[in-house]
Order: C-alpha cells, then sequence, then structure tokens
C-alpha cells in the first residue's frame, strides 16, 4: 500500500465513522424499541429481549475471528461485506412478518458488526500516520456516541410518528451510503497476507466456547442459574483448549503473546471490558424504565437518554487530540474515575426525578468522552500494523 493522500485519508475518516456509527445506533435501537415491538408482536419479554440479544452475540464470538480474516485477506475488501450484510438484514427486518424473521435479521446485522467494529479502527490506524491517529480515532469514537446519541432521539420520532420498521429502513439507507462510499474511497490499501494460513481450529473452538458461555448466562438469567451449568463447563473447557491451541500453532487467530509481554496492550483491553461491563446495560434498563415503568413515550424517553451520548461525541475528538500530545494513561483514567461518579450518582439520586437521570448520565457521557479515545489509541499504538 503507498502513502495515501489527505483528501482520500478523510474520506477513508468519514466511511470507517459511518460504520464506527452502525454498530452502537442499531445496538441501541433495537434495544429502545422492545417495548414497541412487545405491543406489535404481541409476545412476552422473555422472547423479545432476543431481539437486542442475538445481535450482540456475534461481537464476542466472530470479532476477532473475521478480524484475523481481514488482515489476511484485506482489509477493505472484507469491510465492504460488512456494509452489504448490513443492508440485507435491516431490509429484512424493515419487512418482518413476526418477532422470529426480526430476530433473524438482528442475527444478521450482529454479524456485519462483528466485522465493522474491529475493521473501522484498524483501517484508521493503518492509513493515519502516529502524531494523527489519535484525533481521527477520537473521530471515530465520537461516531459511536452520535450513533448512541441519535439511537434513543431518532428511534423516539421515527417510533412515535412512522413505525418501528421505518427505523430498520433509516439502517438500510446508511449501511447503502456506507458501502457506496467505501467502493470509492478504499481502493488500493489492502496488504493482502493469503500466505498466511487460517487458524480454523482456534477460530472455531473460540467461537463455541463463547457462545457456550453466553447462552449459559442468557437462559439462566430466566431460570435458574445451576440448570444450564453444563454449557458453562463446556465453554470453559473449551477455552482452555483454545490457549493450548494458540500456544502451539505457528499463526494463531490471537496472538496470546499480546496479553502476556504487551502491558498497554492488556491494560488497554482489560479496562475496555471493565468500562464496557459496567455501562452497557444502562441504557437499556432506563429506556424499558421510562417507557414501562414511568409510562413517557417513545420520543420523551429518547430525549433524557441522548444526555449521555452528546458528551461522549462532544469530547472523544478532544481528548483524542489530547492523547496525541499528552500520552493516553492520564486522561482515560480521569474518563473511568468520572465514570465512577456517575454511578455513584444514579446510586444515590431519586431516579423518579428526571432530571436527576439526565444530570447523572450527562456526568457518565463526560467520563466516557474521556476515556474512549485516549484508550483505543493506547491500544491501537501499542502493536504493529500488522495487527
Amino acid at each position: 500500500m503507498g502513502v495515501v493522500d489527505r483528501g482520500r485519508r478523510r474520506l477513508i475518516l468519514f466511511t470507517t465513522s459511518l460504520a464506527a456509527f452502525q454498530t452502537p445506533y442499531n445496538s441501541t435501537v433495537l434495544s429502545f424499541i422492545t417495548p414497541v415491538l412487545g405491543r406489535y408482536f404481541h409476545v412476552p419479554l422473555y422472547i423479545l429481549v432476543y431481539v437486542p440479544i442475538v445481535y450482540l452475540i456475534p461481537l464476542p464470538t466472530l470479532m476477532i475471528a473475521l478480524g484475523r480474516l481481514s488482515d489476511i485477506y484485506g482489509r477493505a475488501r472484507v469491510f465492504k461485506v460488512g456494509f452489504a450484510l448490513f443492508v440485507i438484514g435491516s431490509i429484512i427486518g424493515a419487512l418482518a412478518p413476526n418477532v422470529y424473521i426480526l430476530i433473524l435479521s438482528s442475527l444478521l446485522m450482529g454479524i456485519a458488526s462483528s466485522i465493522l467494529s474491529p475493521g473501522s479502527a484498524a483501517i484508521v490506524s493503518q492509513v493515519f500516520p502516529e502524531g494523527e491517529r489519535g484525533f481521527a480515532l477520537g473521530i471515530n469514537a465520537m461516531s459511536v456516541y452520535l450513533g448512541l446519541t441519535s439511537a434513543p432521539f431518532l428511534g423516539g420520532i421515527i417510533t412515535q410518528f412512522l413505525g418501528w420498521r421505518s427505523v430498520l429502513l433509516i439502517t438500510t439507507i446508511f449501511s447503502i451510503l456506507g458501502l457506496v462510499i467505501s467502493f470509492i474511497s478504499m481502493r488500493g490499501i489492502d496488504i493482502l497476507r493469503r500466505s498466511i494460513p487460517i487458524d480454523v481450529y482456534g477460530s472455531t473452538t473460540y467461537a463455541l466456547a463463547l457462545l457456550s458461555i453466553v447462552m449459559y448466562l442468557l437462559l439462566s438469567a430466566m431460570s435458574n442459574w445451576f440448570n444450564y451449568i453444563y454449557l458453562l463447563i463446556i465453554g470453559v473447557a473449551l477455552l482452555i483448549l483454545f490457549v493450548l491451541i494458540e500456544n502451539k500453532i505457528r499463526n494463531p487467530m490471537l496472538e496470546l503473546s499480546l496479553f502476556t509481554r504487551n502491558i498497554s496492550f492488556m491494560a488497554g483491553n482489560l479496562t475496555a471490558l471493565l468500562n464496557y461491563i459496567s455501562t452497557y446495560s444502562i441504557p437499556f434498563l432506563l429506556s424499558l424504565y421510562l417507557q414501562a415503568v414511568l409510562g413517557y413515550n417513545p420520543f420523551m424517553a429518547g430525549l433524557i437518554l441522548a444526555s449521555e451520548p452528546i458528551f461522549m461525541a462532544a469530547l472523544s475528538p478532544i481528548s483524542g487530540r489530547l492523547s496525541d500530545r499528552y500520552g493516553s494513561r492520564e486522561i482515560a483514567a480521569l474518563g473511568m474515575g468520572i465514570i465512577g461518579v456517575a454511578f455513584v450518582m444514579l446510586l444515590v439520586l431519586n431516579i423518579r426525578n428526571l432530571i436527576n437521570i439526565a444530570i447523572s448520565l450527562a456526568v457518565l457521557g463526560i467520563g466516557f468522552g474521556f476515556f474512549s479515545a485516549p484508550n483505543t489509541n493506547s491500544v491501537m499504538g501499542s502493536v504493529t500494523s500488522d495487527h
């Protein structure tokens, strides 16, 4: 790959930012419209929860394998496949005659997200030089939070006035736009490594291990934690087998030495894991709380939930630029501290008061805005371009 000129880098940044927008937008909007889907399809909550959940399942189970596949066969080429799957999945969802077809469409869009999510950051890191990478990743992170921002707000307006199917048609339009622009902007940037074999055994073992663990958590949460314990045992056993496989083969799907010998890589990923474990459920739970418990319509609920990602989107490019200049560690740590303050506020304040909810979410958004881009910059800067 030759040097990419500034104009085309900007177009690539726009394309990858659109991809970064897609994953959180669709994940959040599917969670947000769950109460509406229940009334439309007349199905209970234990079935409805699979609409947003199956969207998320491919992300942990397939993301690393598909990211490795894009390293071998070309990041831009695989990236375009992600947008194409989004087009197909969103059209199926918009036309779904029942909730089960909608769940299938959600799964397809989840697979698309497992391609686009790692692809967008990898392509940005590939085409932007070190002094500009933090800012570019900050724009990417801003797009993630714009997706979170617009999902409840747009989802509320569109659902209120045009119906829930139109929400998925918006996704179709975004996906077609991203697919077209990616063909224009990403010509000639692929670095093919077809001589590297695909780690079939490691990829399969890893996917089955995480799928078993995720299904254990899902099924147990709706019944008894011991009824499906065999799924947890299978998942843990497969994870151990995966580690043994990856340590023995020459070209593993995941080089475990990245975690054992690269402190910055390991710490950044562990911090991100803890961050998202603690915060991801908030929009989904508050969406249900505002609509089902407090009785607000989708538009009003979306307006309140937007207070968090507005600050995320506003601060991410700034924190990314600061991480380019001053380093990532301190800025990311500050963000995590502010997130902790937000949790204390949600714990002690009366959340029947909408102002208390909005202020707590705003503080949470400020913390995320200072955390995400610097942390991503630290992780991506700690590995070589072929990773």
